[in-house]
């Protein structure tokens, strides 16, 4: 090999300082220190193309290959192969010291740029792989005098961080049992303050911020900050100080809200809410949810793919805690944000209350029975009026009220004049849509302010009575227990022979439950929201609130507002209306069965939905198995069925015929709807064949759930490019939606 010239020498350097700016602006990280990162990623950078220049051609080919078998990008692989290219050009022309030094340099960039890896400090590990030929040649080739005291250097910071690592080692696994019992109290903290028992979930924060402190005292100390600056030990050192001083913050603060207030103070007692206990939990909550955002964020930023196990736990275990409480945080916190206005703080606020029956479906769920006006005034509650369908319904044709509200409610909706039949208001399955319209058509038919609509279904009333207790009528008395099926059928055989008990039955189950509301004393939010609970789930209780020009939080995030929802891959939502106009929708059962293949990206599937009359008893009522002069014969179920799809129509066939069904756009995507009659005692399949493109790597299901009397049986099968997964067949639809994850 020839000599080095001066300019050559120079043009080394040069390449050494861009390896060096090359690797710091890569993703390696392994200490977590931005500065101390920079500078141990910048030395190897430099290193790198420095031992190039001194080391043997074999080692640039050995270090060029395993370098391009390392790394993941495919930027990385072109910038190795160019490397490889470089060493073999050198080893049929000859070494020339610069040739290496731009092999390092490209090497340097590949290497400091691997990403986080498969497996705890892998990107280090394979960079010092790929590293190790060419560094160990070039230190052999290194002249005497600098070779020795590099070699008691690199011995030096060998020991200095083993050292530093035992000693860490040995506080950190003190501390974990800490972090592990601190989070542990945490928990239970949580768990009694969801319960009631603010007290005690006070003791338990106490505890959990003891073993924080704990902690945070022995990964913090003067001897552990050593560890901070090597690789690795660096990144586990600084995440259990975060974790040990968020939590010591946390806890502080839940302690102190939890002897602070109590919501149980915060109930009903005679029709009244106490606006002034509500606006003093404002502060207390609103900084507690402000330090759950803070602890998680923090937590998740100072976590890393280098983290061993037993570190790593200690993450998923508080994130996962954080991630429970969050949403009730947030959802309290807005509570006491917007109960004043709902509850008439600043101006009396009027509720119109929507009753239901899935027995004669609608795409909210229901048709709308009964109906009254609530007023909330300074928290006080009290009933204006009530009434039943028909008297909105004359009131709207006398004025000769006409449909206004969201374009789309107008145009799908309009034909069947709910504008005129008021019940049927429910027929959109978005409650938005639904409540906007709803409170147009009472204000305008019954010279009343609508502020806020809440929509509620028999299960719903049920779980009033559960709180209330049993109202008694001039026939019966009604409880949690008998309201559902006397409201789905009971009433109809009941009062067969006397229409107008019927309709007084039930004025007086509505003023009753009502009253019986407000002449108590209610639990608290604690046990309120666990029997309402499950119905939110089940969307048969939800809430739209006008005021404002903004969405309500409090409705939202408590699950309350009944939003249509919009996929972000694919959808499948069957909706039916009873269009028999009889109340066999409690003999109706439904199954779903949803096959979809993707291919390539390519979508094609079916959707199959059985309808089911089960209906056994021929002599019920008229009102429940006939069809109000439709023709029909008794019993049979008339369904006006719609399939909404993310994926584009292709056919559609009942009972394997081929068939045309309306086709329309709701909601951004495809609405096919087909009328469909089941005699008693018998089933039809509607199946629905759609295609169209997804992307397998990010794909999911979503299944919006319509509430009704029953549930519905699901099966559902996707083959990805060839790969089949199964939900579990039948199984049962229950709440809002199902997510059904692809492999991505």
């Amino acid at each position: 090999m020839r000599r080095t010239g001066r300019d050559e020498r120079r043009l080394i350097v040069v390449l050494a300082i861009a390896a060096a700016v090359g690797a710091v602006l890569g993703r390696a990280a392994p200490t977590g220190i931005v500065l101390v990162d920079a500078a141990y990623v910048g030395a190897a950078g430099a290193t790198l193309a420095l031992a190039g220049g001194r080391s043997r051609r074999w080692s640039w080919l050995a270090s060029g290959l395993l370098a391009l078998w390392f790394t993941p990008s495919t930027l990385g692989r072109l910038m190795a192969i160019a490397a490889l290219m470089i060493a073999l050009y050198a080893v049929a022309t000859g070494r020339r010291r610069v040739l290496g030094a731009v092999v390092g340099t490209l090497l340097a960039l590949v290497l400091g740029d691997l990403g986080d890896g498969p497996f705890l400090g892998a990107t280090t590990l394979f960079a010092l792989i790929a590293a190790l030929p060419m560094c160990v040649s070039g230190l052999r080739l290194m002249p005497g005098h600098w070779r020795r005291p590099v070699a008691a250097g690199i011995s030096v910071w060998v020991a200095a961080s083993a050292l530093a690592a035992m000693v860490f080692a040995l506080s950190s696994t003190l501390a974990i049992g800490d972090v592990t019992e601190g989070i542990q109290a945490v928990n239970d903290g949580f768990d009694l303050a969801a319960d009631g028992d603010q007290a005690g979930a006070a003791t338990a924060f106490d505890g959990a911020s003891d073993r924080f402190d704990d902690a945070r005292g022995k990964v913090s100390g003067f001897w552990t900050l050593p560890a901070r600056l090597v690789p690795i030990i660096g990144q586990h050192a600084r995440a259990v100080q975060v974790v040990a001083g968020e939590g010591v913050s946390l806890t502080e603060i839940a302690a102190d809200a939890a002897r602070s207030i109590d919501p149980d103070d915060v109930r009903l007692v005679d029709g009244r809410v106490d606006l002034n206990l509500i606006r003093d939990l404002e502060p207390v909550l609103d900084r507690t949810e402000r330090a759950l955002v803070r602890a998680r964020d923090r937590v998740g930023d100072a976590r890393s793919p280098w983290l061993i196990a037993p570190v790593d736990d200690r993450f998923d275990a508080l994130l996962d805690e954080l991630g429970d409480a969050l949403p009730s945080a947030r959802t309290a916190a807005a509570a006491v944000r917007e109960l004043p206005a709902f509850l008439g703080a600043d101006s009396p606020a009027n509720w119109l209350v929507l009753i239901t029956t899935p027995a004669e479906a609608r795409g909210l769920g229901g048709l709308v029975g009964n109906w009254a006006l609530v007023e909330a005034d300074d928290g006080r509650l009290r009933i204006l009026r009530s009434g039943r369908n028909e008297d909105v319904n004359r009131a709207l044709r006398a004025r000769g009220v006409e449909l206004t509200g969201p374009t789309q409610y107008v145009d799908r909706w309009g034909r069947f004049s709910p504008n005129e039949f008021f019940q049927d208001v429910t027929l959109s399955p978005d409650l938005p849509m639904v409540a906007e319209v709803s409170a147009d058509l009472f204000e305008k038919a019954m010279d009343e302010s609508v502020d806020g609509v809440v929509v509620l279904d028999p299960y719903a009333v049920a779980a009033v009575l559960r709180l209330s207790g049993p109202v008694p009528t001039d026939e019966l008395t009604l409880n949690a227990r008998n309201v559902v099926p006397f409201l789905l059928e009971g009433q109809y055989v009941d009062f067969a022979d006397d229409e107008a008990a019927r309709v007084r039955a039930l004025a007086q189950l509505v003023e009753g439950a009502f009253a019986a509301v407000t002449s108590g004393e209610l639990p608290g939010p604690a046990a309120v929201a666990d029997v309402l609970g499950p119905v939110v789930d089940e969307d048969r209780l939800g809430v739209w609130w006008a005021a404002g020009d903004t969405r309500s939080e409090l409705v939202e995030l408590a699950g309350l507002d009944g939003r249509f929802p919009v996929p972000e891959s694919d959808m499948v939502a069957v909706v039916h209306q009873n269009a028999g106009q009889n109340k066999l929708d409690t003999h109706l059962r439904r199954s779903i069965d949803y096959a979809l293949t993707i291919t390539d990206g390519e979508a094609a599937g079916t959707i199959r939905v059985t309808l089911r009359n089960e209906l056994e008893d021929l002599t019920l009522p008229t009102a429940v198995i006939g069809s109000n002069d439709q023709g029909y014969p008794l019993g049979t179920n008339v369904a006006r069925l719609t399939v909404h799809s993310a994926l584009d129509y292709r056919a559609a066939r009942i009972d394997g015929r081929e068939v045309v069904i309306d086709r329309e756009i709701a909601f951004g995507h495809d609405a096919l709807t087909a009328l469909i009659e089941v005699p008693a005692g018998e089933s039809v399949v509607l199946e629905v064949d759609v295609a169209g493109r997804l992307d397998p790597e990010a794909y999911s299901l979503l299944l919006p759930h319509q509430p009704l009397v029953n549930d519905d049986e699901l099966a559902v099968t996707v083959t990805i490019d060839g790969e089949a997964q199964s939900l579990p067949a039948p199984a049962t639809l229950e709440h809002d939606t199902l997510l059904f994850p692809g492999p991505g």
